[in-house]
């Protein structure tokens, strides 16, 4: 299989992120695709965040570095073993064994903080709605 496509979705919370992702993968097929959400790569669960006063769109409140690696191995066709962090509760689960696809979509808050990481995207989305309606779509959720 040729190297995989990295294309990165990614701006701040209900910018429509999770939408323009889910159409990408319905568009690119998903048997092709590979989902990573940066959201898997946070240090702290819901109520460490709490305790701490951090939100995720702190960079020390995310393992960045593991995110390089792995989408470095993405990138070069190899599998990775992704942590999971569940919306649902704010917690994590068990890390899954991802193999690499066709394409790789990531989508999320830090997806571009680092120039490494920056480096590893074929293509760039960077979602940055007007404020009110950003707002309006986070209220909705």
């Amino acid at each position: 299989m040729p190297r995989p496509i990295i294309l990165g979705v990614v701006g701040d919370s209900a910018a429509g992120k999770t939408t323009i992702t889910r159409g990408l993968v319905r568009l690119l097929g998903e048997d092709n695709v590979t989902h990573i959400a940066a959201d898997d790569y946070h240090r702290y669960d819901r109520q460490q965040r709490a305790e701490r006063s951090i939100t995720p769109l702190d960079p020390a409140c995310n393992y960045i570095d593991v995110m390089e690696q792995d989408l470095a191995n993405v990138r070069a066709g190899r599998a990775i073993l992704k942590p999971v962090y569940q919306h649902k509760d704010g917690t994590f689960g068990p890390p899954v064994y991802v193999e690499p696809k066709q394409f790789t979509v990531v989508e999320g808050l830090l997806g571009y903080h680092t120039e490494i990481l920056r480096k590893l995207f074929d293509v760039r989305v960077f979602l940055a709605p007007p404020e009110d309606l950003r707002r309006q779509w986070k209220v909705q959720r």
